[in-house]
């Protein structure tokens, strides 16, 4: 049995993000400020490397405004190849409230350099806000 999302009056927006990751091994952390002033939902998520690095991994959080993880919504995804996307279609959507912030860490094993490019799907109401 699917589970239905929940249907709102509203519109979707789409805003990509760039996590330029340097060569060194280590966590590269990129925190995505979905609304400073408004609670919103977030529907999707996309992470496309464009370069492969061999046991790259990632982790994705919700992170609320007094820096508490709420969520974690991915962890442990690794880097299967250049250019190959990581489609999150949330099973319910991700309520976040203003300020919250999803935060993408990209752990680099392999040591090499690349751009990890992010898009997210975030819902609103026709005011901004949920």
């Amino acid at each position: 049995m699917a589970l239905p999302k929940r249907v709102m009056v509203g519109g979707a927006y789409y805003k990509g993000y760039v996590l330029a990751v340097g060569a060194g091994p280590g966590d590269h952390i990129l925190n995505l400020m979905v609304m400073a002033d408004k609670s919103c939902a977030i529907n999707g998520i996309t992470i496309v490397p464009d370069k492969y690095g061999a046991s790259d991994h990632f982790k994705l959080e919700h992170v609320n405004s007094s820096g508490t993880v709420v969520a974690l919504i991915a962890d442990n995804v690794y880097n299967v190849g250049a250019h190959i996307a990581w489609m999150f279609d949330f099973p319910a959507m991700e309520l976040m409230d203003a300020g919250d912030i999803l935060r993408l860490t990209y752990t680099n094993v392999a040591g090499i350099a690349m751009n990890v490019y992010i898009n997210l799907e975030r819902l609103t109401t026709k005011d901004g806000g949920l």
